[in-house]
């Protein structure tokens, strides 16, 4: 009874993790457009501002797999609290280029922290059912995604500044700062034996075939997800005529399709099969993003049901490389999620450049390419775990 206590209360942590990523990492769409407005930015800069913040989750990716290898999963969690203190507070009093790059930085390395550790820690409790668990806590991102675009809409219509609206997500962070700061971990999760990981360890890893066509994968969506969820806003307001409010409403129906699709996708992706689940929702996302691009105005709404074509494709993927052996499995979804972060940065920043070179519908056409590129991919990994499956059928 007790063991299953804490395991919830672990659980719980992870969720928590999740759902204030999601809250955070989501100011920016609405945001966007108020910012590039109030300092004189055109789209190329906006998109500069989003890729410095995913150069931070970048790194925090890569660097807190190794943390929590080497201090602890707990301890990732803890560092995100810090590095969203600064970066929030810091960059709402920002008044040049610079700080905005400086600070937005830290709130990457803060939300890169809370993925690898939210993701990392119930992917080591849950093993049986790994597939859906991670669903669940990808389904918390996308809960606390929701309510953002509406509270940050509807505050921008009540002409509340960007700067106080990043302030006032300082009263979801402490609270949950505080409940990581007195979390307890069992000891056998976060008792292991300090090996470092050598960079050939890493270079292995990296180098490992399926491996490779996995973080391509990752960094494909998470090129097109970041992509959508930054531009599309703006590309409704600009392109479609759609209200601040109206479109911010937009954003919140993409990531409550991101969170019941997770939450659907707990109950069937372990029995279809995690790369025919992947194959089927990167075609759906494709589809809802050309339709709503480019077609009539008046079907502009499914470009917001890319949410659900999105949604189970990350959790999903990280099933299935947490499924490939290794001896330092914080490092290796380090990794992972690392490459996500680095599509992150460059998906929304291409975009944003072809948004001012060719226009607002030529940068929602770049995430047709990253779904493609998506698609692709765990196709040939599929294939791969076929040719093996025959082979060793074989022997």
């Amino acid at each position: 009874m007790k063991q299953k206590f804490v395991q919830n209360y672990i659980i719980i942590g992870c969720f928590l993790s999740y759902l204030l990523f999601g809250f955070v990492d989501n100011i920016k769409g609405p945001a966007i457009p108020v910012i590039l407005a109030d300092m004189n930015f055109d789209y190329s800069l906006g998109g500069a501002i989003t890729f410095m913040e995913y150069t931070g989750f970048f790194l925090a990716s890569f660097f807190a797999g190794y943390l929590a290898d080497l201090f602890g999963r707990k301890f990732p969690l803890l560092l995100a609290i810090c590095c969203l203190l600064l970066g929030i507070v810091g960059y709402s009093l920002s008044s040049s280029l610079p700080f905005f790059f400086f600070f937005i930085f830290f709130i990457g390395l803060g939300c890169g922290s809370l993925e690898l550790a939210g993701g990392n820690i119930i992917a080591s409790v849950r093993t049986a059912d790994r597939g859906r668990y991670l669903n669940l806590l990808n389904a918390f991102f996308g809960i606390g995604a929701v309510f953002t675009p509406i509270m940050t809409g509807w505050l921008f219509n009540q002409d509340v500044s960007w700067r106080s609206v990043y302030l006032l997500s300082l009263a979801v962070v402490i609270p949950i700062g505080i409940y990581f700061l007195f979390m307890k971990l069992p000891r056998e999760q976060t008792t292991r034996k300090k090996e470092k990981v050598s960079v050939h360890d890493m270079l292995e890893m990296v180098m490992h075939p399926q491996v490779r066509l996995l973080y391509l994968a990752i960094f494909a969506y998470v090129a097109a997800e970041i992509g959508v969820a930054t531009w599309m806003v703006d590309f409704l307001q600009k392109s479609r005529h759609i209200s601040v409010v109206e479109s911010s409403m937009y954003l919140s129906v993409h990531f409550a399709g991101i969170a019941v699709g997770r939450l659907f996708g707990s109950l069937f992706v372990d029995r279809l099969g995690h790369l025919q689940s992947l194959l089927l929702f990167s075609v759906l996302s494709a589809a809802f993003i050309a339709i709503g691009s480019f077609g009539p105005a008046s079907v502009s709404i499914v470009l917001a049901f890319t949410g659900f074509g999105y949604s189970i494709i990350f959790p999903t993927a990280t099933a299935v490389i947490s499924e490939i052996p290794s001896p330092h499995p914080g490092t290796k979804l380090g990794l992972f999620y690392g490459a996500g972060g680095l599509g992150g940065a460059v998906g929304p920043w291409i975009a944003g450049l072809l948004n001012d070179l060719l226009g607002l519908k030529a940068g929602m056409a770049v995430n047709l390419c990253f779904c493609l590129v998506l698609f692709v991919c765990i196709a040939a990994y599929l294939k791969s775990q076929s040719l093996r499956s025959f082979a060793e059928s074989s022997r």
